[in-house]
């Protein structure tokens, strides 16, 4: 009877009907609760229904009964997949412990497909690109040997990730593009395979800054999840898609990918795709300077790498370089040190921190990084750290070339926002000097900030523009403007009259605090930098 429920099971979970495997599983174990098929069963449809924490356990305890039953080659596959779980939420020591007991329990079974799910298991947690490009093709091997799809899918995409991170990208990008075409082509069994070739490559696109195939990817994978019904990898591709379109500047198509991965049930914790796309959602939000709303995008992942580089910028743009460099130093190990992002910002804060040796050091690291990778964002993001350094030891002519170089290499790649900022940049430079061309730099800036929605960077580019003697949008700003509440029209109008925040406070009847947030609020929408400006700026424009 437990043989044909299991079967039932089995045939549900092949179709994607989770919850009738769910179902068929757990009527197996009300007669039979110690059947390790049917808590492994029962595990696997659960995760992939969204419960990740019971499925977790369940297949805990699938392990256990295949141990007591004697079955070193189920248990093994089941350490294995442990071993992966615990390393994806951030728990080294667990995940080395359920890796060395996989390794043991598989020791005599060097030719059985568990062998190459733990070699797959070994490149991902290797540090070593070299050591990862091992195990990725002994697994790769194993599964051609045997004629294994699903364990070749995912061996591709880990040797194709090792040979990009030693700087064999064309070599690696087509080992990549292969899984994919087994992952997405009908050839694998295993959900979970699909989900990991799948996954790995977008990362690996994502990365490399190559928007054209990750995009091509992303949309992809997106519509196979939807067809397939694998919810959990849909939610963590959708968070990656997402990232994507940021970069290439469609925001309010990432917006629209972003919302749909965040549908369903609150998951916060480290390697979740809830946890991507939020992060992901937070860092469009502050490009559209709406610093508030992603603060509380970011609220309960202080303990996700993920959200460090995000939470980072926006301490950063808050004026609090050394809190940002704490944030990012912590997560520096989990992060990698090699991470595009991490090295950026260190730049960032080294130059907030007027550290300017440090800033240089950086750059030369992201130069590094983008000659052995072939990115030529990363060169670009190096020019603008080292323009930035020029300018700020006056040295005008060297900042120049940097700036207009770091333009040229953004706009090469299409990322428009730091093609913005770095002809903003270049604008604030020449204006500096008083140099006429710094008027079309700056018009040039504000129409890219414009067209994108980038509030805060708009309103600078438009205050420079203003302060050269035209006007400081492209187009009327009155939109802009009614964005300004009821409420922060009372609070200009007083902060107007020079009133403090705890006059503000009193004559609204409002918590001193409150006043506080309004008054940020205010300045952060008008794109001014003090009280006193956005008291002048709103008399002469007539807003209160």
């Amino acid at each position: 009877m437990s043989e044909d429920g299991i079967a039932d099971g089995w045939r549900a979970f092949g179709a994607a009907d989770w919850e009738a495997a769910r179902d068929a599983f757990a009527a197996v174990l009300e007669s039979e609760p110690d059947n390790p098929e049917a808590l492994d069963g029962l595990g696997q449809s659960l995760w992939w229904l969204g419960e990740r924490d019971a499925g977790i356990e369940r297949r805990r305890q699938a392990y256990a009964a295949y141990q007591r039953r004697g079955d070193s080659l189920a248990a093994g596959r089941l350490a294995t997949y442990l071993a992966g779980e615990h390393r994806i939420n951030g728990q080294p020591a667990e995940a080395a412990g359920w890796q060395a007991r996989a390794h043991r329990l598989l020791a005599d079974h060097d030719t059985a497909p568990e062998r190459g799910w733990l070699e797959v298991e070994y490149a991902k947690r290797a540090e070593d690109p070299v050591e990862a490009a091992g195990h990725a093709q002994a697994a790769l091997d194993l599964a051609q040997q045997l004629g294994d799809p699903d364990v070749e899918c995912m061996a591709l995409a880990q040797l194709g990730r090792a040979l990009v991170r030693q700087g064999r990208a064309a070599e690696g990008i087509a080992l990549l593009d292969e899984a994919m075409t087994v992952a997405l082509g009908g050839e694998t069994n295993d959900p979970l395979a699909c989900g990991d070739a799948c996954c790995t490559t977008l990362v690996v696109c994502d990365d490399l800054a190559d928007l054209d195939r990750a995009v091509e990817w992303c949309e992809a994978v997106v519509q196979f999840n939807e067809r397939r019904r694998f919810l959990p990898v849909q939610s963590w591709c959708r968070g990656i898609y997402g990232g994507v379109l940021l970069r290439a500047g469609d925001w309010s198509r990432a917006e629209q990918v972003l919302s749909e991965a965040l549908r369903g049930k609150e998951d916060r914790r480290l390697g979740s795709g809830r946890a991507l796309s939020l992060s992901v959602l937070a860092e469009l939000r502050l490009r559209q300077g709406r610093h508030e709303e992603a603060e509380r995008l970011l609220s309960g992942l202080e303990d996700s790498p993920q959200a460090a580089p995000v939470l980072a910028r926006l301490l950063l743009e808050r004026g609090e370089p050394e809190r940002a460099e704490a944030v990012l130093e912590r997560h520096a190990a989990a992060l990698g040190e090699d991470d595009a992002q991490l090295l950026s910002l260190r730049g960032e804060i080294a130059l907030a921190r007027e550290v300017t040796h440090l800033a240089t050091a950086g750059a030369a690291r992201l130069d590094e990084l983008a000659a052995r990778l072939d990115r030529e964002d990363l060169a670009a993001e190096a020019d603008l750290i080292r323009g930035r350094v020029a300018a700020a030891t006056g040295e005008e002519d060297a900042a120049a070339a940097a700036l207009e170089r770091a333009i040229s290499s953004f706009s090469a790649v299409r990322f428009p926002f730091e093609e913005g900022r770095a002809r903003l940049a270049l604008a604030e430079l020449q204006a500096a000097a008083g140099s006429p061309a710094a008027l079309e730099s700056a018009r040039s800036a504000c129409r890219v900030f414009e067209r994108l929605g980038a509030r805060r960077e708009a309103d600078r580019s438009a205050a420079l523009l203003r302060s050269l003697g035209v006007s400081g949008r492209s187009v009327s700003r009155g939109s802009d403007r009614d964005e300004l509440t009821s409420r922060e029209r009372e609070v200009l109008s007083l902060l107007a009259d020079g009133l403090s925040n705890a006059e503000i406070a009193e004559r609204l009847v409002i918590a001193p605090k409150t006043a506080e947030h309004h008054v940020g609020r205010v300045l952060g929408k008008l794109g001014v930098g003090s009280r006193a400006e956005a008291a002048a700026l709103a008399v002469r424009e007539g807003l209160c």
